[in-house]
This record gives structure tokens, sequence and C-alpha cells, in this order.
């Protein structure tokens, strides 16, 4: 739940992160900042303005492209991506080889747009066990072997982009809600959620993503033992 004590004017965001408003808006909208809307203005958490300075920790340099940052994450789980070249492979080889995992967050804040939703319980149910959606967080951490429990955390979800519109033309999900109960990232590259003989779990290179996202130690932990069973992340496969 968004405590209204907690929420910012969109200037005083952009004050604390030292960008420019039209900025903070474009962050709200690709999910990198949550925000609600009162009436006609929009104010923004500052959790997660907080959370951008600490952990996410903008610097010099872009993130990775959504085509270099799903290549990263199914190389480093022990999958093929067919849309990386071979020079490409080469230079995700040296990124995973210079860049610990403490800068995920940034390099790979391209690879999804995060929405934090509120859904009734039938049709959160039923993306569990939907074709066009992956489960992720901590329930998909715990099952890939990494010493997490789920508690009393939102669900969290990767859903193709189509399904995702279809369910919010639907209202079986509710945007901008002060009260959300799961958390669903819209990847930024079709037909990277599934790759072959993937179950319904987001790969495991991408749950830990997700986990360096929180930032909390408890999920920081979790996600470096993902990364120990994927044979250490200076170790991409090829």
């Amino acid at each position: 739940m968004v405590d209204s004590a907690q929420l910012l004017p969109v200037a005083q965001a952009a004050r604390a992160l030292e960008i420019s408003r039209e900025r903070v808006r474009e962050l709200v909208h690709g999910g990198g900042l949550d925000a609600v809307r009162i009436g006609r203005e929009l104010l923004v958490d500052a959790r997660s303005v907080e959370h951008r300075r600490s952990v996410v920790k903008p610097a010099a340099g872009r993130p990775f492209s959504a085509r270099m940052a799903w290549g990263f994450l199914w190389s480093l789980s022990g999958y093929q991506p067919s849309w990386i070249s071979p020079s490409e492979r080469v230079r995700l080889k040296r990124y995973a080889r210079d860049h610990e995992p403490a800068q995920w967050p940034r390099l790979l804040s391209g690879r999804a747009r995060v929405h934090r939703v509120r859904m009734l319980a039938g049709p959160l149910a039923r993306l569990r066990d939907d074709p066009h959606a992956v489960v992720s967080g901590p329930v998909a951490a715990g099952r890939h072997g990494a010493d997490l429990m789920a508690g009393g955390a939102d669900e969290e979800f990767y859903v193709d982009a189509a399904r995702f519109d279809e369910l919010a033309r639907s209202r079986r999900l509710r945007l901008d809600s002060p009260e959300p109960n799961a958390v669903i990232r819209v990847p930024a590259l079709p037909g990277v959620l599934r790759p072959p003989g993937a179950g319904g779990l987001a790969i495991p290179a991408a749950v830990a993503a997700d986990l360096l996202d929180a930032g909390d130690e408890r999920s920081v932990l979790a996600a470096q033992q993902l990364l120990t069973r994927l044979g250490e992340v200076h170790k991409l496969g090829g």
C-alpha cells in the first residue's frame, strides 16, 4: 500500500534524482518509478525514488538494449538466443566478466516495463497457469533452488505484451492501485519468456535480476545463490 505521506510531486522527485520532470514521467510510464494519480496530479512514491538512487544507481553509460539484456539472461541460464550475433555474444561474455551483479539493476533495466497492479483472486490464480506468462520473484527463486520463501510478498510475473494489454482492457487488473498485490513485468522483446524446454517459471537469470532489483539483503543473497547454481556470473555459457 502506498502511504500518502510518502508521495512526492513530480518536481520534487525530479530534484531528488537530479533529472528533469519529463524524465520522471518517462520513468513512471516505463515502470522505473512507482506513482499514483490523485485527481489530475501525478504523485511519485518516495520509496521508489530512494530505491532508484540507492539500488539502480544511475551512472554513466547506457543500459543494455532489450535484445542484449535478454540475450545476456538467456545465455546465463543455459539457452541459445538466436537473435544474438557471434560478435554480440563476445560482448556479453565481456560484460559478464566486467560487471558485478550489483550493476544489473541499471544494466538490465530495459528488459521490461514494470507494473504494480491489483488483481482479484480468480484472475491472479489463472495467471499462474497462463501460457503467455511465467512466474518470477520469490516463488520462482525457491523453485529454482534459492533459499527464499515467498512469505507475504506480492506475486511476480512476466507477461507477454499482448496478454497484458488484454488483461488491462478487460479490467482484470487495476493499474496505479494504492494497494497492489502483484508485480507484472512486460518484456520489451517478444518471444523471450519460454525458451525451448522451459516451463512456467521465469528463467533463473531473469529471476536473479528481479531479486537484485528488489535490493534488500535477503533478495540479493537469493540472487547470488541462483547465480552460483548457474555456474557464477563470470562463466557465461557459449
